[in-house]
């Protein structure tokens, strides 16, 4: 996963509990009973994400099990359940151009992870070299992000899903960077380009909207360049549409990000003027939710790898700033 998706995982918090492809077909007979598991299938991985099997049944059906690695923070089941119902309606409504999971089923670990039995969504999962394309898929990719923040926010209420305001959302991102710099001493370069940007009142203007908010290549289901399907909405919530075309702009070539932003921006309703300075903030910060993550963990190697991750960050940026620095008064 990158530093990014790495990052997003680390402010919930996380154990990797890795499940082999046999496990988790075991598992899908605990979820979904009436399942004759009759071999497994592509795609079968365990990262720290989540592990995933494909499944076929004695009929011929295909089948996912997976298995997300967050046992703490995310929606329970019941949540999840509710989200994924509604949004399989806006599809079928023809309100988002994407599918999504329809669990058939859901049962837990001995450790207590979570498992979702679901009939296979078709296509491929999105991969690196995807960032690439310049063709159809980043207009897709913006489109179906565009769509998903077009929902109104009562998509997502009612199933105790959180809902932060702009400013709740700049104050967020303030109190992770705060609680760094209480640990360890951020380079002075980087520290006066975030917090200018958070400063900086005109950015943090904005509507709030569903987001995924956990993107991951392994969420991203494409097929012939279209974006057909995404999964693991597990982090959903209302707050800052830059979060998920953060996702975006830290893997994208320059080429893709530009027709996706454009996809993105005609679809979307209303604008968003700072969407990509906003954007371009949280990814960055991905680094210092990682380094809080390691410092909560007391793990050495988290907290090594944050902070040469900082300073590598401190040298290629040098003085630049993601807003023009307000005149003194």
């Amino acid at each position: 996963a990158s530093v990014f998706s790495l990052g997003l995982r680390a402010t919930v918090g996380g154990v990797t509990r890795t499940k082999t492809p046999l496990e988790l077909a075991a598992l899908a007979t605990a979820a979904l009973p009436s399942l004759s598991v009759a071999g497994l299938r592509p795609p079968q991985f365990s990262d720290e994400v989540l592990s995933v099997t494909g499944l076929i049944d004695t009929s011929g059906d295909r089948w996912m099990a997976v298995c997300p690695h967050d046992t703490v923070g995310g929606l329970d089941m019941e949540a999840q359940n509710t989200v994924l119902s509604r949004l399989a309606k806006a599809h079928d409504f023809h309100r988002i151009p994407f599918d999504v999971p329809r669990p058939a089923g859901f049962t837990r670990t001995p450790e207590g992870d979570r498992v979702m039995v679901h009939r296979d969504l078709g296509g491929r999962m999105m991969t690196a070299e995807d960032f690439s394309d310049p063709h159809l898929l980043p207009a897709s990719l913006g489109n179906a992000l565009a769509a998903l923040h077009n929902l109104p926010d009562v998509i997502y209420t009612g199933v105790d899903l959180p809902a932060y305001s702009a400013v709740e959302c700049r104050d967020r991102l303030q109190a992770v960077l705060d609680e760094a710099a209480q640990e360890i001493v951020i380079p002075a370069n980087l520290w006066n380009r975030w917090e200018s940007a958070l400063e900086n009142l005109s950015l943090w203007r904005f509507r709030t909207a569903p987001l995924h908010a956990d993107l991951q290549e392994t969420s991203v289901y494409v097929h012939e360049g279209c974006v057909t399907a995404l999964t693991g909405f597990s982090s959903a919530h209302v707050g800052d549409p830059a979060v998920d075309v953060a996702w975006v702009l830290a893997q994208a070539s320059e080429e893709f990000l530009d027709r996706f932003t454009e996809a993105y921006s005609r679809e979307r309703d209303g604008i968003d003027l700072h969407l990509l300075t906003r954007a371009q903030l949280v990814s960055e910060l991905a680094i210092v939710r990682w380094l809080v993550h390691g410092l909560h963990a007391r793990d050495q190697e988290i907290i090594s790898e944050a902070r040469e991750m900082l300073a590598d960050l401190a040298a290629d940026l040098g003085d630049d700033q993601l807003v023009p620095r307000q005149p003194d008064v």
